[in-house]
């Protein structure tokens, strides 16, 4: 490993991150092709293919860019000092062997793939443990909007470990649990805040006469309503999801309506940042259909709602984020590059793929199920810009 990799926060997450991306998709475009489209036999693996799919995109890959993310302009705006590499650098390297064991239980089964998981969540609850301190540190005045982020992230931790039980005892109840903690609870809402500041900062530079008419306190109300739904759908209250999913949509339209711009669309930062909170809208819009729906015993849309957020929303967000913080640190133009505009691309094209698969007439195409074409893609899009943003973290000083 290069020893620049460890100079920033930064590096080493979105470095393990954008290898992440690559893996967890390859593993899945070719458990699809076997599984679902029968284009070749598939081994059978050490833990069940659904669990493996969920925790390897959700715990397995977004909080690396989190973290990354965090570690670096948390300290910023909490007016603080840069945290040492020795606060970071553990478990960083933690995370990424914990990883490792995961996918090592795909073959050795799934006793090895829940130690792993556990020391993934060992390793975040370190890096979270560090960032509480740092909050609870700063002054009141500082940290005014920094502590939606603590209990958000303090909830991934809840749910790595729910998860790395669930793997352990092969309980698909209690995944889907933390599959809901960590996309309810704390991916969506700590996006949501990071679109939050990231968006009117952006907007102010390049945009004349922009105005950030964001409500004040929108990522706490998110992320209340975010909680209150991982409890309701674990309760198996669709009726209160009702509810609750319309105003995640109202509050994700309402900033969506008050951010975007058309002359924004030229610049790559902002088209990233207005498609990711678009897509949140958007999935929000579909779950408050689809909850409705099964009030009445209808049953629509299928995992088209989760992948709209899971799928088009936090990955635009974390193209955004590492494209964004990649290039300041490095000291290049912030701006996207064409590796940057395929991604965008990309993302939303599978995106699309994959929520056209879960209705009629495209989810009975069991050959071509769009599912089996909309990983592949995402891949092939996705390459050019994890490999050019992995040389930058691992060759190029910061500025």
């Amino acid at each position: 490993m290069s020893p620049r990799i460890l100079d920033a926060p930064h590096r080493i997450y979105f470095a393990a991150g954008l290898f992440q991306i690559i893996a967890s998709l390859v593993v899945w475009s070719v458990w699809l092709g076997g599984a679902l489209a029968g284009w070749y036999p598939v081994p059978p693996l050490g833990i069940a293919a659904p669990a493996t799919h969920g925790f390897l995109m959700l715990y397995g890959l977004f909080p690396f860019f989190v973290f990354g993310f965090l570690t670096t302009t948390f300290p910023r705006w909490l007016r603080q000092p840069a945290l040492p590499r020795t606060h970071y650098a553990p478990p960083a390297l933690l995370r990424i062997a914990g990883l490792l064991a995961v996918y090592g239980g795909l073959a050795a089964g799934a006793a090895v793939a829940a130690i792993g998981a556990l020391a993934m969540a060992l390793a975040d609850g370190l890096l979270v443990a560090r960032l509480i301190d740092l909050y609870r540190r700063t002054p009141a005045p500082a940290r005014t909007g920094a502590g939606p982020f603590c209990i958000s992230l303090s909830a991934e931790v809840i749910g790595l470990v729910l998860y790395a039980f669930a793997l352990g005892r092969d309980d698909g109840a209690l995944a889907t649990i933390a599959i809901r903690i960590g996309l309810f609870s704390f991916l969506l809402p700590t996006l949501f805040a990071v679109a939050y500041r990231m968006l009117p900062f952006f907007s102010v530079g390049v945009l004349p006469r922009f105005r950030n008419r964001a409500l004040r306190g929108a990522p706490a109300a998110f992320l209340a309503l975010g909680i209150a739904r991982t409890a309701l759908a674990t309760g198996g209250h669709f009726a209160g999801r009702v509810p609750l999913d319309a105003a995640l949509t109202g509050l994700a339209a309402f900033h969506a309506a008050v951010w975007v711009r058309r002359d924004g669309l030229h610049y790559g930062l902002l088209a990233l940042l207005y498609t990711g909170i678009a897509w949140i809208a958007i999935g929000f819009g579909l779950y408050t259909v689809q909850d409705g729906a099964r009030l009445f015993g209808v049953w629509v849309g299928g995992r088209a709602p989760l992948h709209a957020l899971g799928l088009g929303a936090a990955l635009s967000l974390v193209v955004a984020m590492v494209t964004r913080v990649t290039r300041g640190h490095s000291g290049q133009p912030l701006h996207s590059d064409a590796a940057s505009w395929l991604a965008l691309g990309g993302v939303q094209a599978a995106t699309l793929l994959r929520i056209a698969a879960a209705f009629p007439p495209f989810d009975r195409w069991a050959a071509l199920n769009l599912s089996v074409v909309a990983a592949p893609l995402a891949v092939i899009t996705l390459l050019p810009w994890v490999v050019r943003y992995s040389a930058i973290l691992f060759l190029q000083r910061d500025s």
